[in-house]
């Protein structure tokens, strides 16, 4: 019997000549100005259940219904500013939302902050993880205020970026106002102050929350048309999105992030800045003036009557930075 000697292939020789695997399609599921894409197979691949049978995936669905829920809440209801018609967001026609497994984006959600290109136009946009279910998590809800922080104020440091953040996801979900800390002192002392400089998520719990019952102990969301359009919808199983009419320190939020849009500016100018680059983003420089336009904003409102109705009663949106 003849010998036949059969090459041996290396494991480097195998790897080069294997053809990458292809991405999956990608699905596009839209309203209005609001699109939502995620891959049914694959590594970012969403739950398949369709309760509704619209060829829709639930998870898909109720994330998109979420952050329109959102929007609708804090920029027609409340008055915060629209992203679509701030300054820096004006050219953007769609916020996307793309879901990704957490495995590649080590975190639960990411907004972007900076204008997206394509060439079908400019959007805005968000990232979840495809872990997240809408129905038992606030995360949609929580990306879409970042977009708000963004087209308002190029600040990010993170004890207002995340501790705001933080405080804004009681507004769809159960209850006026999370876990907060007593301020003994207000102003702050620069010992305090430098305590809440450095925290982030947890600044709602130790500066946020605590004076945003300070300045509104009733929490109540004021009734409009929109609010009544929001207490409408439904997640895929028939739950509301709106879970109760309390949100303690709406009117002292909205009017922080307006009035950081005036600080940027101020900041940018006094601390010298040729751009607002990532570093200057989030340098500590910044704190000062944050804290100055709290300050202001405080004194606005315990000089004032309680805070009035939203946009949907007649409140002003203002946008730009």
């Amino acid at each position: 019997m003849a010998l036949v000697l059969v090459p041996m292939l290396t494991a480097a020789t195998l790897i080069t000549s294997a053809a990458p695997a292809a991405e999956p399609p990608t699905h596009i599921h839209q309203i209005g100005k609001f699109r939502v894409r995620y891959q049914t197979t694959g590594q970012h691949a969403i739950a398949p259940d369709d309760r509704n049978r619209n060829n829709i995936p639930d998870q898909a669905e109720d994330i998109l219904t979420q952050v329109m829920a959102a929007h609708l809440l804090f920029v027609e209801v409340l008055g915060f500013p629209d992203p679509f018609q701030t300054e820096r967001f004006r050219s953007a026609t769609v916020l996307d939302i793309r879901i990704r497994s957490k495995e590649e984006m080590k975190s639960n959600g990411k907004a972007f902050d900076e204008l997206q290109h394509s060439k079908d136009g400019d959007w805005i946009g968000v990232q979840v993880a495809s872990s997240i279910h809408a129905t038992a998590n606030l995360t949609p809800a929580h990306e879409l205020f970042h977009l708000i922080q963004y087209g308002t104020s190029y600040f990010k440091n993170s004890w207002f970026a995340e501790g705001t953040a933080r405080w804004s996801e009681r507004a769809l979900g159960t209850g006026a106002l999370g876990p907060a800390t007593k301020l003994f002192i207000w102003p702050l002392s620069p010992e305090q102050a430098e305590a809440v400089f450095n925290a982030s998520y947890d600044a709602s719990t130790q500066f946020w929350n605590p004076l945003a019952a300070r300045l509104d102990p009733t929490g109540v969301i004021p009734d409009s048309p929109a609010l009544q359009r929001l207490q409408a919808m439904r997640y895929t199983d028939g739950s509301p999105v709106l879970k109760d009419l309390k949100l303690t320190g709406w009117a002292f939020i909205r009017d922080v992030i307006i009035e950081l849009g005036k600080a940027d500016d101020t900041a940018f100018s006094e601390l010298g800045y040729d751009r607002w680059s990532e570093a200057n983003q989030f340098s500590r420089q910044n704190n000062a003036f944050i804290l100055t336009a709290v300050e202001q904003v405080v004194r606005r409102q315990e000089n004032t009557a309680p805070p009035q109705s939203g946009r949907g009663a007649g409140a002003p949106n203002p946008g730009g930075s």
